[in-house]
């Protein structure tokens, strides 16, 4: 389809909706699910969409499955898509909440863990049930803001789930604290 064309149908973005896409916004993945239909069938950064063409950009559950040279270009392409004062919402683990359940979990003391051996492993290096299901990077949450503003993203904000809850998004890991992930508001 015509990439203005589809700007008609939207100018909002989902990457990486996977087996769940949120209504409302144009869809990209790079794994076709089945009874899925994407708008875009290719790496976030190779979207042919016009510059400042898009008021807002989602990724649930996304960024983590890129390597760090991926995040970054990724990063560039949704900030020039984003219109200025467009937004990009995005999740990805806590890893320091994290660490402290994987080192509960390796130092003999699992029960402090709110989460099973399995699931802090999992956390770390992706589910793996399909190709691309995995993990390949981590992020603090000082350097990963200070990224986003090296891109030149001018407002970063940290916050809670509130911020996809508000726009009708939901999630399970949404209703539990200990599902430690940061939830990340950065406007061009």
């Amino acid at each position: 389809m015509n990439p203005d064309a589809l700007l008609l149908k939207s100018y909002k973005l989902e990457l990486g909706c996977g087996q769940r896409p949120t209504p409302g916004y144009l869809h990209q993945d790079i794994t076709i699910q089945p009874g899925v239909e994407l708008d875009f069938n290719c790496p976030i950064w190779e979207i042919p969409l016009p510059e400042n063409s898009l008021s807002e950009v989602i990724a649930l559950a996304l960024m983590e499955h890129l390597r760090f040279a991926e995040f970054t270009e990724a990063l560039r392409h949704i900030h020039q898509l984003l219109r200025p004062g467009g937004e990009f919402l995005f999740d990805l683990p806590d890893i320091k909440i994290w660490s402290e359940y994987l080192y509960y979990i390796t130092h003999g003391s699992p029960e402090k863990s709110p989460f099973s051996r399995e699931h802090v492993f999992a956390t770390f290096w992706g589910w793996q049930r399909w190709p691309g299901d995995e993990h390949k990077c981590a992020w603090q949450k000082d350097d990963l803001f200070r990224h986003l503003r090296d891109i030149g993203f001018s407002d970063v904000i940290g916050g809670d789930p509130q911020i996809f809850l508000s726009r009708g998004i939901s999630r399970n890991r949404f209703q539990n604290p200990a599902d430690a992930h940061l939830y990340i508001r950065a406007v061009k």
